[in-house]
């Protein structure tokens, strides 16, 4: 098939919902290919498309449920930037109402889950809102757009990589962005975590002062995965661009913490102290003032990380030969 036919095919489409995608295909191919001479020429391509009219238009005609908030020259990409634009506008304020929540000392859990649940909320309503105010302003403008032409047609995506569910992606984000603000709070806050509990004493593994040395890795890290993540809502598939930029994002972090696991004041020495007494056999406080423990855990960081690499060079070249 011509790729002028495939594209104006791809097109339509695309702007169909996917369980109406094959009939409509085989549909406009029949018709396309009625309109044809024999042996046509470009210019008989041409012309036959340009007689069906933009892809945008013929699209709303098959389609079912006709749709007119927006209007069909402007829904599609409408829908686009809602899809793109809400989920991280409400994972970013859920971040924020975390943080804004646990700044307190006097806070409960219910209350910043509260906090955060509202911010969320909140923030989606009026990224929605914006979206459509500026649709609406942009629809109603006086500006008047070219007529459509075949020269308009998109390329043909490459569909080499599996997809991505969109869930996937704005649990991630979500994810990243209140561990990230809770261990942070937390450090900031004095808060202990991953105890060992002497009697009455609550020992911590790691120095208050490595600790709050490593809040900007923190927010390092929170703020590449929602950019990786943001990435993967914004493409839906996999691709090189991705799966480069997963990469980067893989041997950063892993970076940091091997090098953070090396600090001379990362473990509480009371910790490692206490830890080698529960352990007959095992000599803790030797293995830390060894590096024998940062040594172990770096290893298996960077395994975990080649496994991840791995995983997305994979998706991004799987399915080379499945339909998009």
């Amino acid at each position: 098939m011509h790729e002028l036919i495939e594209r104006y095919i791809h097109d339509v489409t695309r702007r169909l919902p996917e369980k109406e995608r094959g009939e409509i295909r085989l549909e406009l191919e029949a018709s396309i290919s009625d309109m044809l001479p024999d042996d046509p020429g470009e210019n008989d391509i041409v012309d036959a498309l340009t007689q069906l009219g933009a892809p945008r238009l013929l699209a709303e005609q098959y389609r079912k449920k006709p749709r007119y908030l927006v209007s069909p020259a402007m829904f599609e990409l409408y829908i686009s930037v809602l899809k793109l634009v809400v989920p991280i506008v409400a994972v970013v304020l859920t971040g924020i109402g975390i943080i804004t929540g646990l700044s307190s000392y006097f806070v409960s859990v219910g209350e910043v889950i509260s906090a955060a649940i509202s911010a969320a909320f909140e923030g989606a309503l009026q990224a929605a809102f914006w979206v459509t105010i500026g649709f609406a302003i942009a629809d109603h403008s006086v500006v008047k757009q070219k007529p459509w032409a075949v020269g308009d047609l998109p390329k043909l995506p490459d569909q080499g990589g599996a997809k991505i569910p969109r869930s996937s992606s704005i649990v991630e984000m979500a994810l990243a962005v209140f561990f990230t603000a809770l261990f942070i709070v937390m450090i900031l806050r004095g808060e202990p975590w991953f105890i060992l509990v002497r009697g009455s004493e609550i020992i911590t593994p790691f120095t208050r002062a490595a600790l709050e040395r490593f809040v900007p890795y923190l927010v390092l890290f929170g703020v590449l995965s929602l950019v990786i993540n943001s990435l993967k809502l914004f493409w839906a598939r996999w691709n090189v661009p991705l799966c480069i930029a997963n990469i980067v994002y893989q041997v950063v972090w892993v970076g940091i913490v091997v090098y953070a696991l090396h600090w001379q004041d990362l473990w509480n020495p009371e910790f490692t102290e206490f830890a080698s007494t529960l352990f007959d056999d095992v000599d803790i406080l030797r293995l830390v003032t060894t590096g024998r423990v940062a040594l172990i855990l770096s290893v298996l960081l960077v395994a975990i990380a080649a496994i991840d690499v791995g995983v997305s060079v994979h998706k991004t070249w799987k399915g080379t030969r499945e339909p998009g």
